[in-house]
C-alpha cells in the first residue's frame, strides 16, 4: 500500500519539477541578457531649446564623490552587464574583455593582464588614470567642478 503513494508522490514531484523548468526556460527566453549601452547623457532640463547636452553618468559620480565615487559606479555599472565579476571576498574578475568607452578601458587595463586583481587596488589605479582625469577636466572646463 505505502508503494502506491510513493510511486504517486514520485509522479507529481516529477510533474512539478518539469512545470517548473519550463517556467524557468520561458522567462529566461523572453528577458535574456542584453548588453546595456554606454552611460548616456542626462537631458538638462534648464536648456533653453531641449538641445543641450547634460551629464553622463560618469560626470555625475565624480560630481557626487570624485574620481574614488566614479571608480565604483564603472566597477557596479561593469558587474551589472555581466562583463565584470565582483566577489564578496574583494577580488574582481573580467568576464569581457572589451571596454565600451575610456574609462571602461582603463577599469580593465587597470584589473591587468591576468583578468583578476583586487578591488581597493583597481581603484586606487583608476583614480590616477588619464581617462578619469579627463572626466574631472571636463567638468571643471564647464565650470561644475574646482581644478
Amino acid at each position: 500500500m505505502w508503494l502506491l503513494f510513493l510511486l504517486v508522490a514520485c509522479v507529481a514531484a516529477a510533474l512539478s519539477c518539469a512545470q517548473l523548468c519550463r517556467g524557468a526556460v520561458a522567462v529566461a527566453r523572453a528577458t535574456g541578457p542584453a548588453p546595456l549601452p554606454a552611460p548616456a547623457p542626462v537631458p538638462d532640463p534648464d536648456a533653453a531649446d531641449g538641445s543641450a547636452a547634460g551629464l553622463t553618468l560618469y560626470e555625475m559620480a565624480y560630481l557626487s564623490g570624485g574620481p574614488h565615487r566614479l571608480a565604483d559606479v564603472v566597477l557596479v555599472l561593469m558587474a551589472q552587464q555581466r562583463r565584470l565579476l565582483l566577489a564578496h571576498t574583494g577580488w574582481a574578475t573580467v568576464v569581457d574583455p572589451v571596454g565600451l568607452d575610456p574609462v571602461e578601458r582603463a577599469t580593465l587595463s587597470a584589473i591587468g593582464p591576468d583578468g583578476q586583481r583586487r578591488i581597493p587596488a583597481i581603484r586606487e589605479a583608476l583614480v590616477a588614470d588619464e581617462a578619469v582625469r579627463a572626466v574631472g577636466d571636463r567638468l571643471v572646463a564647464a565650470g561644475l567642478a574646482l581644478p
